[in-house]
């Protein structure tokens, strides 16, 4: 498998970042994962732009411009060109000394990594996750940073009880995502998905549903969960996935 990082093409055997890199020891950094379908990568721009807007969350200077162009080579290189496949972009602020204190000049470590999407389920078993809450307070909560440790928890306690997925509720007890999707609910007639604030991620299919579904962006309690038509999750990766929710 061949990766890209820090300016150059190489075997990911070989590939290696520094010990003292922030991305490995703080989680100082955020990504990207977008769908490439038969060596064409799929909405691109918005990917790249949200990256470099994650990465301003957090300080971090990114130019994400010839990203797309880096990203068609490293699909060419591994003759990536059949198929679905996931094509991952990770920023880290680079290497500093131990502690918290930032770099004075920082150089951020740029990782690309492809590798065949796994088809997923068009339905999944969900529940709501007891073990995490989601901090909508903080700004994390609606980047993708380097932070997982929650969406993990809430993985392996899904995992647990037989489901497939868990819905995460915020610090107020109301809806905020899935582990690695955003959700959508169906009300009657009406489309709702939880507003960022709630501690949603600004999901690149999320935005793209928004308007095809005139859904909107409302508080989504778990009381509306239990009462919802249909559920939905949603990624770029995974797609649309239909949302059963299990009970007991």
């Amino acid at each position: 498998m061949i990766v890209f990082i820090n300016g150059s093409f190489c075997d990911e055997h070989t590939a290696h970042v520094a010990t003292t890199d922030r991305g490995l020891t703080l989680g100082d950094g955020v990504f990207d994962t977008m769908l490439a379908v038969d060596g064409m990568l799929q909405d691109t721009t918005a990917h790249y732009e949200r990256l470099a807007r994650h990465a301003a969350v957090i300080g971090i200077d990114v130019d994400t411009s010839g990203f797309h162009e880096l990203a068609q080579d490293l699909l060419r290189q591994n003759d990536f060109v059949a198929g679905p496949y996931a094509v991952r972009t990770t920023v880290t602020r680079g290497s500093s000394l131990r502690g918290l204190a930032l770099p004075e000049n920082p150089i951020p470590t740029i990782i690309m990594r492809a590798s065949p999407a796994l088809p997923s389920p068009a339905t999944v078993r969900v529940i709501i996750a007891r073990s995490v809450r989601r901090n909508e307070g903080s700004p994390l909560s609606r980047i993708k940073s380097l932070n997982y440790g929650d969406n993990i928890a809430a993985w392996r306690e899904a995992a647990a009880a037989g489901a497939d997925d868990a819905i995460i509720m915020n610090n107020a007890e109301n809806a905020a995502c899935a582990t690695a999707s955003n959700i959508f609910i169906r009300i009657g007639d009406h489309w709702l998905t939880p507003p960022l604030r709630d501690g949603a991620m600004d999901g690149i299919t999320r935005a793209r549903l928004l308007v095809e579904k005139s859904a909107r962006e409302e508080t989504i309690t778990a009381a509306m969960l239990s009462q919802a038509a249909e559920i939905l999750l949603t990624s770029s990766v995974a797609g649309i996935r239909q949302a059963q929710m299990l009970t007991g």
